[in-house]
């Protein structure tokens, strides 16, 4: 009784009604001392899984890990909003900022703080840090363990390391949209999770319609953005690139005359000012790398466009989840030619470690075969790349359209 009145008083918090089902089993979870991964797509609401037992055990306090500045500002704004004890550390903020914090964590004053990984480093976490007793460790958008720890962000590969330092062992707490069956084991097991417990949801959302082309040349690329900016963008649109350069170049572009002069910024940085811009909605074109889809909360993203070929279908998937966050119809707009594929690869081919590098380009063929694929149901291929059976099409990707086509014309 005591547990369910706690719960209702944490909803009511955060101004939440009802939890759906599998949202409410992993809070149980949780609060029944079990390491756990959150597997679900974006907009279902995992934030609330983290923040509903970081509430009712107030008396600890919650470390949320989180990959960029932009993700740390924007949830801590909002708590704050909420009444609720957050505070982030990292470091764009001043040494009066810094110190501000951690005399909130020497008084145990804070309920929740945020750090990147590269802050559990011992000479950059705070002692104070341990003057509090650590109930919760999370870990957001937890694929990157993999993704980006064995390739350019060493510091996730540690974090089991921290959690194993603590006096008092926490509660982990994983979540993600996009983690491969064969990834999840690997990925608890670098967090040293324990005692642990994997609740998925469907990662199919009826509202995210999937569209592909193929292109022959930059300059026809360019064309088809055009096409399907102007038949598409209604609120704000994201266009994703591969490199800061392709960026940089797409962005000049749109910004052209013609198009939408005003309307277009880039992020590929940490950029404050880019950031204020970005999450204030007062630009309405975003041109970005693949750092923006680690689920920065931008309102009314109608559109998402990949002007090239993702790295993986996790990847893709991921990217694409930034669009229909409030259930709104939406689109995600693959742009892609053969040059894609053989820059990316090049990219991959880079990697020292063997087998990550042999992993890597796995699934960047995987992603060549959903490009190149023009009969089974798009939807259907990325469900299946997490494990995930489909037993209908989606009915609306551009494979299902051709299909019905098809079908109509025989």
């Amino acid at each position: 009784m005591k547990l369910r009145k706690n719960l209702k008083n944490a909803m009511a918090l955060l101004n939440i009604k009802q939890l759906k089902s599998k949202q409410r089993a992993a809070i149980y979870s949780v609060l029944d001392g079990y390491d756990t991964m959150m597997i679900a797509p974006t907009s279902y609401g995992k934030s609330l899984v983290a923040y509903i037992p970081a509430i009712i055990n107030h008396d600890k306090l919650t470390i949320i890990i989180e990959p960029l500045t932009a993700l740390m500002h924007d949830q801590t704004t909002k708590l704050q909003e909420l009444g609720i004890a957050a505070a982030y550390l990292d470091s764009t903020q001043s040494k009066e900022e810094q110190r501000s914090v951690r005399t909130l964590l020497l008084e145990r004053e804070l309920t929740i703080l945020y750090l990147a990984p590269e802050r559990l480093a011992t000479e950059k976490l705070p002692y104070e840090i341990y003057k509090n007793e650590i109930g919760m460790v999370v870990i957001d958008e937890c694929h990157l363990v993999t993704a980006w720890g064995r390739t350019f962000r060493e510091d996730y590969l540690y974090i089991g390391e921290f959690i194993d330092s603590l006096k008092t062992r926490p509660v982990v707490l994983a979540m993600t949209a996009s983690a491969p069956p064969e990834d999840r084991d690997y990925i608890m097991a670098l967090l040293s999770m324990q005692n642990d417990k994997i609740i998925t949801a469907s990662l199919y959302r009826s509202n995210l319609h999937f569209i592909k082309q193929f292109c022959t040349s930059r300059r026809e690329q360019q064309k088809v953005l055009r096409k399907f900016m102007k038949k598409y963008h209604k609120h704000t649109t994201i266009v994703f690139c591969n490199t800061k350069k392709a960026a940089e170049a797409v962005a000049n572009y749109l910004n052209g005359p013609k198009l939408y002069p005003g309307e277009v910024m880039v992020y590929h940085s940490r950029n404050k000012h880019s950031e204020r811009d970005m999450l204030s909605g007062k630009k309405k074109i975003i041109v970005a790398t693949s750092a923006l889809a680690m689920g920065v909360d931008i309102q009314n993203v109608d559109l998402v466009i990949h002007f090239n070929m993702p790295m993986s279908i996790s990847d893709y998937y991921q990217m694409s989840g930034r669009a229909g966050r409030k259930k709104q119809k939406s689109h995600s707009i693959l742009l892609y030619n053969s040059s894609d594929y053989y820059s990316n690869r090049a990219m991959l081919e880079n990697i020292e470690d063997s087998s990550v590098r042999e992993t890597a380009l796995e699934r960047l063929d995987a992603m060549k075969e959903l490009c190149e694929n023009t009969e089974d149901c798009m939807y259907s291929m990325i469900l299946d790349a997490f494990g995930e059976k489909r037993n209908t099409v989606c009915r609306y990707c551009s494979n299902c359209q051709k299909s019905t086509r098809n079908k109509e014309s025989e």
